[in-house]
């Protein structure tokens, strides 16, 4: 099965690093230039004011692209503000909780960092992927081999090394710097990105 990307925000959007202006145009032309499955607001220690702008001005670019908007830690904001799921630590009780007052249509992933304990605690509590870090590729492999609960490879993918974990069986790659930094644009390397992996 062919990777899909999952495009991550840089954490300085919503801490003044960046203009939400400027981010919003490169961030629609980047989704328009090819396959993104979805996008992660990381939102840090950001300012409340600036994620709900940061929300606000994203979102419906990502849901009209198709992809699934995805906010980090915050699911009660997420969901009030009509997100697509959030992203939270790979804590069993907080995944169950979410599940319980949200239901089975909102998308919820657990960061579990390199752990294969952590990961298999949020699967069986119920998360719908599970993000490891790519400082852990052995996990990675064991995950996709044995679970069917689909792997995030997380942190550092470049076009150099997504094959790497491609091979190791990550159903999604997250993608943040190689397309934000990309020297001919967020754009191109979508489209970079889509033409390696076979799905643009």
């Amino acid at each position: 099965m062919t990777a899909r990307l999952c495009l991550m925000t840089p954490p300085e959007l919503v801490s003044g690093g960046v203009v939400l202006a400027d981010f919003q145009k490169e961030f629609g032309l980047a989704l328009s230039a090819g396959d993104v499955a979805s996008v992660l607001l990381r939102i840090g220690d950001g300012e409340a004011a600036a994620v709900l702008e940061a929300i606000e001005a994203l979102r419906p670019l990502a849901q009209d692209a198709g992809a699934a908007f995805l906010l980090e830690q915050d699911a009660e904001l997420a969901f009030r503000l009509h997100c697509d799921g959030v992203q939270v630590s790979a804590d069993p009780k907080l995944i169950k909780q979410i599940r319980s007052r949200h239901g089975d249509e909102v998308i919820i992933g657990a960061d579990c960092g390199t752990s294969r304990h952590a990961a298999m605690l949020a699967g069986e509590a119920g998360c719908d992927y599970v993000s490891l870090s790519t400082e852990a590729p052995d996990a990675i492999a064991w995950w996709a081999e044995l679970m069917e609960v689909p792997c995030i490879a997380a942190g550092g993918i470049t076009l150099e090394n997504a094959p790497e974990f491609t091979a190791l069986g990550a159903e999604f790659l997250a993608v943040e710097e190689a397309v934000w930094r990309h020297p001919q644009g967020p754009a191109r390397a979508i489209e970079a990105f889509n033409a390696l992996l076979g799905t643009n």
